[in-house]
C-alpha cells in the first residue's frame, strides 16, 4: 500500500503544470490586456479595416521600461526567426482560437539568447525579460515587441 502511495504521489508531482494562478494574476500582463482599446482604421494598402491599437496612460509610461513576463512560447515562423510569447496555450491563442492581438507579445531576442529561444518547444512555460515597445503603426509586427529580449527560465 506504502508503494502505492508513494508512486501516486510521485506522478502526481511530476505532471504539476505552471503556477498559472500567479501568471494569470500578473500585473505586467493585466495591463497590457486591459489598457488598451482597438480601434478599426481603413487600410488602402490591404484594402481592408484594420485593428490599430489605442494605448492607455499605464502603457504608455511602460513604453520603453524593462519588463519580465511569463508565457507561452510560440515560434511565429518556419525559419526559426520569429517568436512570440503567449498569455495564453497556442490553441486558444490570437491565431488559432480568438484570443485579442492584445494576449501576444513579439519577441526581438539579444543575438546570445537567439539560439536558446530555438531550442524551445511550442508551449513551452517560459520566463523573459525585455524592453517592452509598444508599435501602433507597423502593421507588420504585433501590438507589443520585447526588444532586446532574454529568455530568463524555462518553467515547464
Amino acid at each position: 500500500m506504502l508503494k502505492i502511495l508513494s508512486l501516486t504521489l510521485a506522478i502526481f508531482l511530476m505532471n504539476q503544470g505552471p503556477d498559472l494562478e500567479s501568471h494569470y494574476n500578473n500585473k505586467e500582463w493585466n495591463i497590457l490586456l486591459n489598457d488598451v482599446r482597438m480601434r478599426y482604421r481603413y487600410s488602402i494598402e490591404y484594402n481592408t479595416f484594420l485593428q490599430v491599437p489605442r494605448f492607455g496612460n499605464t502603457l504608455r509610461q511602460m513604453d520603453g521600461q524593462e519588463i519580465t513576463l511569463r508565457g507561452f512560447f510560440l515560434p511565429a515562423d518556419v525559419t526559426g526567426e520569429a517568436f512570440v510569447l503567449s498569455h495564453v496555450p497556442m490553441q486558444m491563442c490570437f491565431f488559432c482560437a480568438g484570443a485579442g492581438i492584445e494576449s501576444v507579445v513579439e519577441l526581438h531576442s539579444i543575438v546570445t539568447h537567439n539560439i536558446r529561444f530555438r531550442r524551445l518547444n511550442t508551449d513551452d512555460f517560459i520566463e523573459v525579460k525585455g524592453r517592452l515597445k509598444l508599435n501602433q503603426d507597423n502593421l507588420d509586427h504585433l501590438i507589443y515587441i520585447l526588444e532586446d529580449a532574454e529568455l530568463v527560465k524555462v518553467i515547464r
